[in-house]
This record gives C-alpha cells, sequence and structure tokens, in this order.
C-alpha cells in the first residue's frame, strides 16, 4: 500500500505564539509611529524641527499624520504585512534623511531596520510567507501543485 502525503495547509494565524510577549524595541518602534501625528504636530505647533518631525513640507504631513500611525496599528495587531510596511516606512526615512541632510534620522532608521532582523523580532512579526500570499490572490492551488 503507498503512503499519500498530505501538504499542511497554510492558515491565517500568525506564526509566532499567540502568548509570545512582544519585545521591547517592537513596543518602542509601534508607540513611536503610533505617536508620530502627536509628535509632528507639536514640532509644528512650537516651531521645531526633531529629525524630519516639524518639517513644512506636505507630503511629511501625510507620512507622519497619517502613514506611520497605520503603519504602527498594523505592527500593534501583528498584521501579517507589518513587518514589510515597517521595512518599507523605514527605507523611506533613510531617503528623507539623505533629502535633509539629517544623519540622526538616517542612523535611528537603519538601526531599527538591523533591529527588526533579530530573531526575537523575527519570531514576532515574521516575513510574508509568498506561498500563502499566492493562494490568497488565487495563483497556487491549496495542494500545492
Amino acid at each position: 500500500m503507498q503512503a499519500i502525503e498530505v501538504a499542511p495547509q497554510p492558515t491565517d494565524a500568525p506564526t509566532a505564539e499567540p502568548s509570545s510577549p512582544r519585545p521591547l524595541g517592537l513596543w518602542l518602534l509601534t508607540v513611536l509611529l503610533l505617536a508620530s501625528p502627536l509628535v509632528h504636530g507639536a514640532a509644528l505647533l512650537l516651531g521645531q524641527h526633531w529629525l524630519n518631525y516639524g518639517s513644512q513640507r506636505m507630503w511629511d504631513a501625510f507620512v507622519y499624520f497619517l502613514i506611520a500611525p497605520i503603519v504602527g496599528t498594523l505592527m500593534l495587531r501583528r498584521h501579517e504585512r507589518a513587518r514589510f510596511s515597517v521595512y518599507v516606512f523605514l527605507s523611506c526615512e533613510i531617503l528623507r534623511a539623505h533629502r535633509i541632510h539629517s544623519w540622526p534620522l538616517a542612523v535611528l532608521a537603519v538601526l531599527a531596520l538591523i533591529y527588526l532582523q533579530l530573531p526575537a523580532a523575527r519570531r514576532f512579526h515574521p516575513s510574508v510567507d509568498p506561498r500563502r500570499v499566492l493562494q490568497r490572490i488565487g495563483l497556487r492551488r491549496a495542494s500545492g501543485g
């Protein structure tokens, strides 16, 4: 008799243990992203410029008032695309840092990207599984064939 091999089916549940605690660095990054509108607004009201907070550019206001809190919310909810979203956001911060000649902003963004590579951060926010994405959009059958 021939054995039938059954491929494991992907689930929508996060791959990390639900009871695993959020690492302190991820809490810090999440809170900073969620508080971004407050920090940017305070910098604007006080006429200050901290890193890129307080910038008068409309695009920067869009990023810090809308995009940063969305990325923070994805992280807070442990959304499967949170890690990717943070990578994109921080990469854009590095480009912004280059544009405004802010080494501190660039260094902080690079350090955050490096932190996201540590095992604890990778366990809590795993990378996107391309097989699950392909299956979800209908380009791959559930049987893997």
